[in-house]
C-alpha cells in the first residue's frame, strides 16, 4: 500500500523558487503553503503559487522564534487535515531541498508506519538547559527595537516565573521543528489540544516553541513508541542558532544519511546546486 503524502511549506521570500519546489512535490502529493504575511514581492505571484498548493485561509506574521511559527505550521496542518486526503503531513520549509527519490519515501512510510521527528536525547537537553526555555516568558515582536526587547525579556526571567510544565504535561521534549507525522497521529494532536487549551498557553510567550511544541505533543500522544529519525538532513554542528548552509560537498553526507529532505541551501547563491536538486528529484 503506498502512503500519500501532503507537503506542508512554511515560507517568506522568493514566490519564483517556491513555485519550483511546489511543482516538483506536486508530482508526489498533496501541497500545501503557508506565506508570512508580512513577506514582500509576492504581488503578480499568488495566482501561480495557488495552481501549485492550497494556501490557507489565513496567513499569520511570523516572527523567527515565536510561537506564530507554531501558529502557522497550525493553520496548513488544520487545513491539510480538512481539504486533504494524506496519510502523511510533512513539514518543510522553502529553503528545503529533496535529496532523494521522493517515490521511495512513499514506500518506506508504508512499510514502516512510523512518526519522523527529530527528538533530543535528555542528556543533551539536559546539558543544553533546554526547560529553562518553558520557564520563563519570552516575547517576541517585529515592530520593537531589538534593544527593547532584550531589556523586557532579561527582566522577565528575574521576575516572572512560570508553573512548573512538567507538573502539569509531563517531561517536554526538544529537537529540530521539521517532521513527517502520520494523519492519525495529528488527528489526535489537534483532539488534545482541543481539549486541553492550556498547552498551547504554555508555549506562548515561551523560548523558540517550535522546536518543542510538536515533539511534545507527539511523546504524550499513543504514538510515541512509533518515532523516529526526521526525514530532513540539518547541519548543526556549528553549534549556533541557525543550521549551517549546504554546499554540494555535503552530498555524499547527506546521501549516505537516508533522509529525503536537506535545509539549508543557498538559493541566491549556488542556483546551479539547487537547479540540479531540483531535477534530479
Amino acid at each position: 500500500m503506498t502512503m500519500r503524502i501532503a507537503y506542508l511549506v512554511l515560507a517568506h521570500r522568493a514566490p519564483a523558487d517556491l513555485v519550483a519546489l511546489l511543482a516538483k512535490l506536486k508530482a508526489h502529493g498533496e501541497t500545501y503553503l503557508h506565506v508570512d504575511r508580512d513577506a514582500q514581492g509576492f504581488e503578480g505571484h499568488w495566482e501561480e503559487l495557488a495552481r501549485c498548493a492550497t494556501l490557507p485561509a489565513r496567513r499569520h506574521s511570523v516572527s523567527w522564534g515565536g510561537f506564530s511559527v507554531v501558529e502557522a505550521t497550525l493553520e496548513l496542518i488544520e487545513t491539510a487535515l480538512a481539504k486533504g486526503s494524506a496519510d502523511y503531513l510533512m513539514l518543510l520549509s522553502g529553503a528545503c531541498l529533496p535529496v532523494a527519490d521522493l517515490t521511495g519515501l512513499n514506500d518506506r512510510l508504508a512499510d514502516e508506519r512510523g512518526e519522523y521527528i527529530d527528538m533530543m536525547p535528555e542528556a543533551e537537553a539536559l546539558a543544553l538547559d533546554r526547560k529553562s526555555r518553558l520557564a520563563f516568558y519570552r516575547f517576541y515582536s517585529k515592530s520593537l527595537p531589538r534593544l527593547s526587547l532584550g531589556a523586557v525579556n532579561r527582566l522577565s526571567r528575574h521576575f516572572w516565573m512560570r508553573p512548573d510544565f512538567e507538573a502539569e504535561f509531563g517531561e517536554p521534549h526538544f529537537g529540530s521543528m521539521w517532521w513527517c507525522l502520520s494523519r492519525p497521529c495529528l488527528d489526535w494532536a489537534m483532539r488534545f489540544r482541543a481539549t486541553r487549551p492550556q498547552y498551547d498557553k504554555r508555549f506562548r510567550h515561551s523560548e523558540t516553541p517550535d522546536e518543542s511544541y510538536f515533539q511534545t505533543l507527539v511523546s504524550l500522544s499513543p504514538f510515541a513508541h512509533k518515532v523516529r529519525e526526521s526525514l530532513t538532513y540539518v547541519d548543526w554542528d556549528k553549534g549556533g542558532s541557525h543550521p549551517r548552509i549546504l554546499s554540494r560537498q555535503d552530498l555524499p553526507r547527506i546521501a549516505a544519511s537516508g533522509q529525503y529532505f536537506a535545509r539549508k541551501f543557498d538559493w541566491d547563491h549556488d542556483r546551479d546546486l539547487v537547479r540540479s536538486l531540483l531535477d534530479a528529484h
